[in-house]
């Protein structure tokens, strides 16, 4: 399987599907416990999630040879015992799990409201991690349709850290649209009072039963002051989510659309960093020069210009570059990074991107 912590497919006695983290992974066994912990949570929420289950891995089982990590040109034996077991919502040798599904599909996803609510749980549980998801597809009278689950919350509380903090904008879901939606923010604080509603007992109960199998010396205490912490963050919830949806508002206006737009400004970006006259060859075929030009505020000005390899001249343009503050104390500032590109000789700009950052 893919990812950091080489989870693995197995079934158990009675052929049910599981996708297993096992104690001793590359990433640390404390995010089997984040897995448990977070499961739990969104079930306890209603979210769609796949069912978590303790599983036993006895030595003698058939195929226990290839239960191993690989770890450099190493490899190490999955040990038996009590490991962390995800269910499969279906037979993925019968029916198709899907990790990925296109823009134009997504109206068709019935329970699509849970990938919003993610975006909330993920700012409250520190999800560090890009938001994981699986989709299978469902029969019902109306058509086809599908079904979200959301998967992968080892990353959570800063992954092995154990540490909640606001301000970056990770645990996002890949597909950004989703978050331009008229109705996204009414959806989003609609799961901030949901999880203001859950009970404190619900929570706390949580951590009782986590396998102890995995917990090192002084794990508990610290799972006991995490969850009392995660408690009284819910208080703060809609201001942190209001102004994380403001970044994405920002960062989805302003930087291009466009895969090929992006990888202009990253290069940009970079070149506009990089101090005198140089010249970069056969880059993408192109030759691209960049030299200093005048020092107007609000940052000196670069010219920038690609030619074609017969010397004929594809393009040129001027460009500015700084870096702006907004935002209140200094432990919640964005970072704004302002790109102005000019045509040759012009005075106003035309075309401005920002980048916006933690």
């Amino acid at each position: 399987m893919r990812g950091g912590s080489q989870s693995l497919l197995v079934r158990d006695t009675a052929g049910n599907p599981y996708i297993a983290k096992c104690v001793g992974n590359p990433q640390g066994t404390r995010t089997l416990i984040n897995e448990w912990v977070v499961s739990r949570l969104l079930r306890h929420l209603r979210v769609s999630t796949p069912e978590v289950h303790a599983l036993r891995i006895d030595p003698d089982i058939p195929g226990s040879e290839l239960l191993e990590f690989e770890i450099g040109n190493c490899k190490a034996p999955v040990a038996p015992g009590v490991h962390f077991g995800s269910r499969c919502p279906v037979d993925p040798e019968r029916k198709a799990i899907l990790d990925f599904l296109p823009r134009r599909l997504m109206g068709k996803v019935a329970n699509l409201p849970d990938l919003l609510f993610a975006f909330v749980f993920d700012r409250w549980v520190n999800q560090v991690d890009a938001r994981q998801a699986i989709y299978i597809r469902e029969r019902s009278p109306a058509g086809g349709t599908f079904r979200v689950y959301l998967i992968d919350h080892g990353r959570s509380f800063g992954g092995t850290r154990w540490e909640l903090r606001d301000g970056a904008l990770t645990g996002l879901y890949h597909d950004r649209s989703i978050y331009q939606d008229p109705g996204a923010s009414a959806e989003c604080h609609s799961a901030v009072d949901r999880i203001n509603a859950l009970p404190d007992g619900s929570l706390f109960s949580i951590g009782d039963d986590i396998p102890p199998e995995w917990l090192e010396p002084g794990d508990r205490e610290e799972m006991t002051r995490l969850l009392e912490l995660l408690c009284g963050r819910r208080g703060k919830l809609h201001d942190t989510v209001d102004r994380a949806l403001r970044q994405i508002q920002r960062a989805g206006i302003a930087i291009p659309a466009s895969s090929h737009g992006r990888r202009m400004l990253s290069a940009m970006l970079l070149l506009a960093c990089l101090p005198g006259s140089f010249q970069l060859n056969r880059l993408g075929r192109i030759d691209i020069e960049v030299s200093g030009g005048d020092d107007r505020a609000p940052a000196p000005a670069l010219h920038f210009t690609a030619r074609s390899h017969a010397g004929q001249t594809i393009n040129e343009c001027g460009i500015r570059i700084w870096r702006e503050s907004s935002g209140g104390d200094n432990a919640s500032q964005d970072h704004v990074y302002v790109l102005q590109v000019y045509a040759p000789g012009g005075e106003r700009a035309a075309a401005e991107y920002a980048l916006v950052t933690e």
